[in-house]
């Protein structure tokens, strides 16, 4: 048997009572009975390179306050990592964060006109309101172009309505949380002169780059242009690819190299939270977890493939158009005309999803489902979910 296929039977074989027994979030709000599909991590197991750097952080009690960048190997480890994705960053523009939403706050607050609203396009992350509220800045929420394809693409004319009014930022989600949409190189650049055009930044959140199917390509914002670049900042983290959430360690990476003053003018304390078994476990899954991720990315295709497939089979193959990344499933349940879908859902059903409301005012009628699950749970899930809609 190959490393690979040795990788593949162990994420496979992975099951809900493997995951309960963590003791997370994930599964432990609600009786065995339900089916939680609703928090954003994997039933998977954690990948050897980042258990062996958590064991080893255990061993050596490493429990104290973070060493800063440049007495780890953060850094170079991370910068060459963003720069095989295709982020054209030196490793000197890379730095630590505790959690992606603190950097979009951070983002807003020091580099973007003060107290200039943020043009969000939506569907978004839904942590997205919260974190501008942090920053003391309005929302400006631009829907995408939804399509009869059920494809999402960027409505740039809305965009620049919204810089037009006063918007001095964009926040992207880059691929979509929770449409699984994986932009162009074309809309990019189109975004970017826009951009470039208002003088505003771009602050696009490339968390789940890495859980990119075979039948689509990433391209990062910051490398479509020279203007892309430079309105660019990118924040970026581990967590979703490795299923590492909890460890409390991002990342945000500057390609206009002015921004690293500013940046390292901010105060310790406004960039705190770090954790030090997370940057280690950080540095292990970049520099050595690509064969798990690969195997998690060729397990994760074919899960999200069974889903589509399941619905298709039972006549609910419209309510649902396949991701081309994120482990996240987006179901259209406009043509039903009910209302608060999740709370009917789990009432109804027993199962918990994430209404589609909470990504911002494009998202009514929809909800999102997590299918990064076992076979079992994604079978009892559009069981369940036939017969919800077969009543309606």
């Amino acid at each position: 048997m190959t490393l690979a296929t040795d990788l593949i039977t162990r994420l496979e074989t992975w099951n809900v009572e493997d995951s309960r027994a963590r003791g997370t979030k994930r599964w432990g709000r609600y009786p065995e009975g339900v089916l939680d599909l609703s928090v954003a991590e994997m039933d998977f197991p954690t990948a050897e390179p980042v258990l062996r750097s958590l064991q080893d952080s255990v061993t050596r009690e490493r429990f104290g306050y973070p060493l800063s960048e440049e007495h780890t190997t953060f850094q170079s480890a991370c910068g060459s990592w963003l720069r095989a994705g295709g982020l054209p960053v030196g490793d000197g523009n890379v730095f630590m964060l505790a959690h992606v939403a603190q950097g979009i706050s951070l983002a807003v607050r020091h580099f973007t006109r003060p107290g200039a609203p943020v043009a969000v396009i939506t569907p978004t992350y839904s942590s997205f309101f919260s974190a501008i509220e942090v920053a003391g800045r309005e929302v400006v929420q631009v829907p995408m172009n939804a399509h009869a394809t059920g494809r999402y693409t960027l409505d740039l004319n809305g965009i620049e309505e919204a810089l037009a009014a006063g918007a001095g930022s964009v926040l992207l989600c880059n691929p979509s949380n929770p449409t699984g949409t994986v932009y162009t190189q074309e809309e990019l650049q189109s975004l970017a002169e826009l951009a470039d055009r208002h003088g505003v930044r771009v602050i696009s959140d490339e968390v789940h780059a890495p859980l990119t199917y075979s039948d689509a390509e990433h391209v990062p914002f910051a490398s479509v242009s020279p203007e892309a670049a430079d309105v660019a900042i990118t924040v970026t983290s581990a967590s979703k690819a490795w299923n590492i959430p909890g460890l409390r360690c991002a990342i945000i990476a500057f390609t206009r190299d002015t921004d690293v003053q500013t940046w390292r003018s901010l105060s310790g304390g406004a960039k705190g939270g770090i954790s030090p078994l997370g940057i280690f476990a950080t540095i292990a899954a970049v520099s050595e977890g690509q064969p798990w991720l690969n195997a998690a990315i060729t397990v994760l295709e074919k899960k999200r493939n069974h889903l589509v497939e399941a619905l298709n089979a039972l006549g609910h193959g419209h309510v649902i158009t396949s991701p081309g990344a994120t482990y996240l499933g987006w179901l259209d349940l406009r043509a039903f005309g009910r209302g608060e879908l999740a709370e009917r859902f789990l009432r109804d059903v027993g199962v918990f999803l994430t209404d589609g409301s909470a990504h911002g005012l494009a998202g009514a009628g929809h909800v999102r489902v997590n299918f990064a699950t076992h076979d079992s749970v994604i079978d009892e899930f559009v069981d369940r979910a036939d017969a919800l809609l077969r009543a309606w």
